[in-house]
């Protein structure tokens, strides 16, 4: 406990620090422009959530505490960093509820453009790794599960190693 308590002590007492290495994420404007069943609610919702959040500032934190962000950018850097991470949150969930409607739908291969951008950017739900397997197995291309795996092998999450079972188990039935 007196570990935690010196480092959240180092923590507030670091000045302020250039945020030069965050790696930002942008949405990409070919992603935007899938306007497939986009007179569907949930799509146009969606699709507009991602209109909005790609004028703010986005990142990745998952797996990253407040106390080591602070130590690494200063606590006065942390509202911004929690406000990216919140985005990045909102990004991977709408990213998600887009493709996983288009699924239903029968959109498959719109729905496997978004999930494979949800992967790339490394998104810890599990849904969009097993659909994005479901869709690869249909498209007879169950070989790109391995990549699947591959990428939900380096995700910074607790849920890391379900997915990565969950899926080994898929391709094994293959």
């Amino acid at each position: 406990m007196q570990e935690y308590y010196d480092k959240e002590n180092r923590a507030n007492n670091t000045r302020k620090q250039p945020l030069d290495d965050v790696k930002y994420i942008t949405i990409p404007s070919d992603l935007l422009e899938i306007s497939t069943a986009s007179d569907d609610t949930t799509v146009a919702e969606c699709i507009d959530d991602l209109k909005k959040l790609s004028k703010e500032p986005i990142s990745n934190f998952t797996g990253i505490t407040n106390t080591d962000l602070k130590l690494q950018y200063g606590p006065a850097n942390l509202p911004y960093l929690q406000r990216c991470d919140m985005n990045y949150t909102q990004l991977v969930r709408t990213l998600n509820s887009w493709a996983d409607r288009l699924y239903e739908l029968n959109y498959h291969s719109e729905a496997l453009q978004i999930f494979e951008y949800a992967i790339e950017i490394q998104a810890d739900i599990s849904n969009v790794y097993y659909k994005a397997a479901d869709i690869y197995i249909e498209n007879n291309n169950p070989d790109k599960i391995k990549d699947l795996i591959s990428s939900a092998d380096n995700l910074n999450s607790v849920i890391k190693s379900s997915i990565v079972n969950s899926l080994q188990s898929k391709l094994e039935k293959q």
